[in-house]
């Protein structure tokens, strides 16, 4: 049973849910999907890897070189205060460079939706260890369903299938003992609020 929830922390891992929120977005029948180019959306997608995915995973391997943290997984509070700050500041110099970017202005909400909800999750890592795999997946379901508001979209599978995904990464941070029910919970409830907000009241 830990492995299988390893397994799911890693494949739910919150460095790819950014790109894979966007994936997603992309993916729906929307006026966002009917009107950008397939380079445009590539394009998009690449500056959030780089900038989600790609740096802060070579930061975090160069804090582990200089054995500045005591693993790639972050356990403790301490060890994961450096590699968030540094992804705070990625997130939003993502937000800055794509607001220079002629864009639906529904992308400037989720990437100011993406900033706040790793912005919490360094202020609330001071006092708890909050769970940063649930921020992300309370963040990527607010995408969805948020998304779905905005276009009227009937994509209920879609809200369903990030709430079950919700579910299974909750577990699987329990069953590690990653986590305690309240830091999941709350994880959970953060990153859904700091992206739905944002999105819902067309905020960037």
């Amino acid at each position: 049973m830990r492995k299988v929830a390893q397994i799911t922390s890693y494949v739910f891992h919150p460095v790819f849910l950014p790109t894979a929120g966007l994936l997603i977005v992309f993916s729906l029948n929307t006026y966002i999907s009917q009107t950008m180019t397939t380079s445009a959306q590539l394009f998009i997608l690449a500056g959030v890897f780089i900038n989600t995915v790609l740096l802060p995973l070579l930061f975090t391997l160069f804090l582990r070189w200089r054995n500045l943290v005591d693993s790639m997984e972050l356990h403790s509070r301490k060890d994961r205060l450096v590699p968030f700050a540094f992804s705070m500041v990625l997130y939003f110099i993502n937000y800055y460079l794509m607001k220079g970017i002629p864009l639906p202005e529904l992308f400037y909400s989720i990437f100011l939706g993406s900033s706040l909800a790793v912005t919490m999750g360094f202020i609330l890592t001071f006092y708890t260890k909050i769970s940063i795999h649930m921020i992300g997946m309370g963040g990527l379901t607010a995408g969805i369903y948020a998304v779905a508001q905005v276009y009227d979209l009937p994509i209920v599978g879609f809200v369903m299938l990030g709430l079950v995904a919700s579910g299974l990464v909750g577990s699987a941070r329990y069953i590690l003992e990653s986590h305690d029910l309240r830091q999941i919970y709350f994880g959970w409830i953060t990153g859904f609020l700091t992206v739905y907000i944002p999105i819902i009241n067309g905020w960037g």
